[in-house]
């Protein structure tokens, strides 16, 4: 059983929500809930990638395997009582660690609370949750996620914007592949923002080099 793993962010995908973890050279794919992407996002900015790899990571793992989904899943978290509560939250009837991923994104105090104050509306605010699994959640749970709704986290309660964090993530990509190819990285920097000026439609890192490159006389 893998409870935790310790190395370097080799690779983020904010669109699944997953990450590739180095461990020693062996790379472990782990899906990240979405209340964590604003601190993987800041780990990934503060930290050089000149070999490849991004900043060192340790997460708590989640190991889930069932006899109708056979092929292993990793959930991380990057506190244990995070992943404590994910085990609670996936107990709740219809809600498998997959949906839970997506669902959890405000911190899981605001949420453990919503659920101890029987807090409906809250509840219905994350994505994929409705009125009738809000209710199942509270009937499962209330009462067994005290120490969670009093857990000193970010305690945010605006939902993570995901688009927003996946745009940010592709800006830095673009300019890490352009400065790949030889040019200065505070250059490959500046073309990517004056690129986003332009054309605020494009989104993914092909677009945003492709673009650069073009203006460039490259492409």
């Amino acid at each position: 059983m893998i409870t935790h793993l310790a190395g370097r962010l080799a690779h983020s995908d904010v669109g699944d929500l997953s990450v590739e973890i180095d461990v020693a050279g062996v790379r472990y794919e782990v899906l990240v809930p979405a209340f964590l992407w604003p601190e993987i996002q800041a780990l990934l900015d503060a930290a050089p990638n000149d070999d490849g790899l991004g900043p060192e990571i340790g997460v708590h793992v989640l190991y889930h395997a069932t006899a109708n989904v056979p092929v292993p899943l990793l959930v991380g978290f990057l506190r244990r009582p995070e992943r404590d509560f994910f085990r609670k939250f996936t107990s709740v009837e219809g809600i498998g660690p997959t949906r839970a991923v997506k669902a959890l994104n405000l911190s899981v105090s605001t949420i453990a609370r919503a659920i101890e104050q029987e807090d409906r509306a809250t509840l219905t605010r994350l994505p994929g949750i409705g009125p009738r699994a809000a209710d199942k959640m509270i009937a499962s749970l209330r009462g067994k996620v005290v120490a969670e709704a009093a857990m000193q986290d970010g305690a945010f309660e605006s939902p993570v914007d995901l688009a927003d964090l996946g745009r940010g993530r592709a800006s830095v990509d673009a300019a890490d592949a352009i400065a790949a190819l030889g040019y200065a990285s505070g250059d490959a920097r500046r073309w990517v923002d004056q690129a986003l000026a332009d054309a605020p439609e494009l989104e993914t890192v092909e677009e945003l080099t492709l673009a650069v490159l073009r203006a460039r006389g490259s492409g």
